[in-house]
């Protein structure tokens, strides 16, 4: 059962997430995560094969990539 965003936010900061579920919250693909992985913007924790993201981090990366209105557009 898929859950929505608004549940997602309410994940323990401390949660490992699998890849999808981050693709799936950020709406992205999979293989754009993994992009973001590799060039350093997202970390990760690596179990085997697998890779998984701290819900913190997801959580960080949307602030970081927030941008202010107007700000995109050169207002101060």
């Amino acid at each position: 059962m898929a859950r929505t965003s608004e549940s997602m936010l309410e994940l323990p900061s401390d949660r490992l997430c699998p890849v999808g579920q981050v693709a799936r919250y950020l709406s992205l693909s999979r293989s754009k995560v993994y992009q973001m992985m590799d060039a350093g913007e997202l970390p990760y924790v690596k179990l085997g094969k697998s890779r998984r993201v701290r819900w913190e981090d997801v959580l960080q990366l949307v602030a970081r990539n927030t941008v202010a209105r107007g700000y995109e557009e050169g207002q101060p």
